[in-house]
């Protein structure tokens, strides 16, 4: 997961999704989705998706409680992904602990990834300015059914072990893209700020498949034993392991060059934004590559 970028700060800000699932629950706070949701939302994480939308939209002088809203939507979206993906790659493990799945159950994982969805959307229905939600919403529903597609193609083992280094990389756009891509897409629709909408998804991109790669170095053994789809096992099935991991490096250094040469280009509202998570991403790689 892309979780590289700077934590959030502040009591507020660390408290928006424990609040966001809080807010005008009807009965489902009695419910043991609603018990599962607080269970993983209290493991943690680095927030990285809600910390990168609420940077942008403070630069954008999004009023803060807005900010905090679209922030938390795209959070609480990304965490009900991991929920799913964890029941459907049967990890049991999700940032030390038992991952919703393996603690209570399948059945109460769907309703939990569920639940969360439904309140991403209720944040996003209650900003402020009336006239953008509506497109709001439909960013948060498209961004959703390209993550399906994607998580579709990922978990579909013989059709992925057939890929080319290419298609592999587009199967991981498909997954990883859209919700790092609504960080900057939800901020400027509310805004109303004119923005190079291919020029954004390079960057984002360039550094969504960095990370991806990096983090298959670092998987790959893991990735086997369960069969999951893996950058440097599909290389490894036309040349040995060792020059499989070389050429990986070598991939992610080019899309960390990649990335700056585009987040350089981006517009001046949005200057700096990828810089901290960029920074991480060498400093891993350069570490794997001294083993």
């Amino acid at each position: 997961m892309l979780g590289v970028l700077a934590p959030l700060t502040g009591e507020k800000e660390e408290d928006l999704l424990e609040n966001a699932l809080l807010e005008a629950g009807y009965d489902a706070d009695k419910s043991s989705a609603f018990l599962a949701a607080h269970y993983h939302l209290a493991s943690g994480g680095n927030r990285s998706r809600s910390s990168l939308a609420l940077t942008f939209s403070k630069k954008l002088k999004i009023l803060a409680s807005d900010a905090i809203k679209i922030a938390a939507s795209i959070e609480l979206l990304h965490n009900a992904s991991l929920v799913h993906d964890d029941l459907m790659d049967k990890d049991q493990v999700r940032r030390g602990d038992s991952a919703v799945w393996a603690k209570f159950g399948n059945e109460t994982a769907v309703c939990c990834g569920d639940l969360l969805i439904a309140r991403a959307f209720l944040q996003c229905s209650q900003l402020t300015e009336l006239d953008k939600i509506g497109e709001c919403i439909q960013l948060l529903s498209q961004s959703i059914e390209k993550t399906i597609y994607g998580q579709c193609l990922d978990v579909d083992h013989q059709a992925w072990s057939c890929l080319d280094s290419d298609n592999y990389c587009q199967s991981v756009i498909q997954k990883t893209i859209p919700l790092l891509l609504l960080c900057f897409e939800l901020p400027l629709t509310y805004s109303g700020v004119a923005y190079p909408a291919e020029l954004v998804k390079k960057a984002v991109t360039h550094f969504a498949l960095a990370y991806q790669i990096i983090d298959d170095l670092e998987d790959r053994i893991i990735d086997e034993k369960v069969n999951r789809s893996n950058y440097v096992s599909l290389l490894a099935q036309s040349m040995t392991v060792q020059d499989a991991e070389s050429m990986a490096r070598e991939k992610a250094r080019y899309l960390i060059r990649q990335c700056k040469t585009n987040e350089a280009r981006l517009p001046a509202i949005a200057e700096g934004i990828l810089t901290p998570g960029i920074e991480q991403l060498s400093i891993k790689l350069d570490r794997i590559s001294k083993g």
